[in-house]
């Protein structure tokens, strides 16, 4: 059985997660490279393979716009207010990838669940290579910043449910995600301080 015959046959089980991760991920793969999107079964000799690049893809094709929008930002506030615009677009573009990969990550019996961990962490390092590359928050510790960033990035997935479910919602959506975002920034900047001062201070 080839892969495709494999991830076929998941349709028909109860496990249809992955199935409709993968058809997903390769629809918005095939879209972006002006290909057939049945060609990529045949670079992978397992669905395991096949699910792991999917949800790569969706990861690298999320962050080259991220990417873009902080480059384009005059400041912090706009690239922060930009990122989550873009992103809210991602997911009208590709709600199947959202609702299917949130699911998968929250589920413990999901044979997803790590890649789709992998691939949040993924997200958040790029994010803090774009972050202090363009000096737009003033952490010293990267360790600390790829925490925050780690915790953004699962809110932000998680809350997109938010705008599938209710889009008409939208402008709600995202002020509460702007406001997460810098609360969760500007808390660890106020540590960080806090910690210097002290540091300062002691005998």
């Amino acid at each position: 059985m080839n892969t495709q015959q494999a991830i076929q046959q998941d349709a028909g089980s109860p496990a249809t997660g992955k199935q409709r991760l993968i058809a997903a991920a390769l629809r918005l793969a095939a879209r972006e490279a002006g290909l057939n999107h049945n060609t990529f079964y045949r670079h992978f000799e397992n669905a395991g393979d096949l699910v792991a690049a999917a949800a790569e893809e969706i990861a690298a094709q999320l962050m080259v716009g991220l990417k873009a929008v902080r480059q384009n930002a005059s400041r912090h506030a706009d690239a922060t207010v930009g990122a989550v615009e873009y992103f809210l677009d991602f997911v009208e573009a590709n709600p199947d990838v959202i609702v299917v990969g949130t699911r998968e990550l929250h589920s413990l019996a999901s044979p997803m669940r790590a890649v789709l961990q992998r691939v949040l962490e993924t997200i958040a390092h790029e994010s803090v290579e774009q972050i202090t590359s363009q000096n737009l928050v003033k952490l010293e510790s990267r360790e600390q910043l790829f925490q925050v960033s780690l915790d953004i990035t699962r809110y932000m997935f998680s809350h997109g449910l938010d705008l599938i479910e209710r889009p008409q919602g939208r402008s709600e959506i995202v002020a509460k995600l702007t406001a997460h975002i810098r609360r969760q920034f500007l808390g660890s900047i106020a540590v960080q301080q806090l910690e210097a001062r002290k540091q300062r201070e002691a005998p």
